[in-house]
């Protein structure tokens, strides 16, 4: 999968994570979600959620282009007012078996254990990602996204027509399940200043125009799942793309704790002609 790829998909998916941890940027209209119209809901889960501070999060994501599929899972934990988090990542390419390793990530860093990717050229033990460094050079505030992060489910929720499906056991929770499609070039004239020329260049990137959306919401406003799915055209090349993120066990502790650097190697330094594992 070559690098433009790549980071075009790890945008999409750091859209998808903005939606449960950054700073307060978000208002809750306060009282049950049962006394509120469901755009009013989930403009409350952003903040509601961040303010449990930090939650188990179970995600998968699968990437299918050409009749082939990249899984990704994750499971481990997050703070939801940061986005830092401690994680297992197993990653599952066509015609390999799954390759499991440690994720850290801390502000706009990731660290990914270099066994996920048998073969690469580095003998460092992990390798690192700077998101706000690929994000200029895609052209997009990836660390504003991040940054905005407990209100970017309000964001993506001013629509006009949100459906309130009905209600769904979540895990252990009761909640109310959600559905909503974004609008990406809406987004990219009337969404927050700071990030509208963002939207415009993701647009260009990936292709897609909007994100249908679902989101689930348990009695104390807290997001419980969330599915995103986004299609892109990449040179020409149809590539479809499914997130599903799970919160639980809100409260749970974390402690942070990156790899010393020189450990580490960033990926932008790998070998390959532009390729990347």
């Amino acid at each position: 999968m070559k690098r433009q790829g790549v980071l075009a998909l790890a945008a999409g998916l750091l859209l998808v994570l903005a939606a449960c941890g950054g700073d307060d940027n978000g208002g809750s209209d306060g009282g049950a979600s049962d006394d509120r119209n469901p755009s009013a809901a989930l403009k409350a889960a952003g903040e509601a959620t961040q303010q449990a501070g930090t939650a188990r999060i179970t995600s998968e994501q699968v990437t299918s282009a050409q009749g082939q599929e990249v899984n990704t899972t994750v499971e481990g934990v997050t703070d939801l007012a940061t986005g830092d988090s401690e994680s297992t990542l197993e990653l599952s390419l066509p015609g390999q078996e799954p390759q499991s390793s440690q994720l850290i990530t801390e502000g706009s860093m990731a660290y990914i254990e270099a066994s996920a990717f048998p073969g690469a050229p580095t003998k460092a033990k992990w390798i690192s990602i700077d998101f706000e460094a690929i994000g200029s050079q895609m052209g997009i505030n990836l660390e504003a996204f991040r940054q905005n992060g407990a209100g970017q489910l309000a964001y993506l929720s001013e629509v006009d027509d949100v459906e309130e499906v009905g209600t769904e056991t979540v895990g252990d929770a009761e909640t109310t399940h959600y559905r909503f499609t974004s609008d990406l070039e809406a987004l990219a004239e009337s969404g927050p200043e700071e990030l509208r020329s963002s939207f415009e260049q993701l647009i260009q990137l990936t292709g897609a125009k909007e994100m249908p959306t679902q989101v689930w919401i348990d009695g104390d406003d807290r997001v419980r799942r969330i599915v995103t799915n986004l299609e892109m055209d990449q040179q020409g090349q149809q590539i479809a793309q499914q997130s599903t993120i799970e919160l639980s066990e809100f409260g749970v502790e974390l402690d942070v704790q990156p790899p010393p650097e020189k450990d580490t190697v960033d990926i932008t330094e790998l070998g390959g002609g532009g390729q990347v594992p």
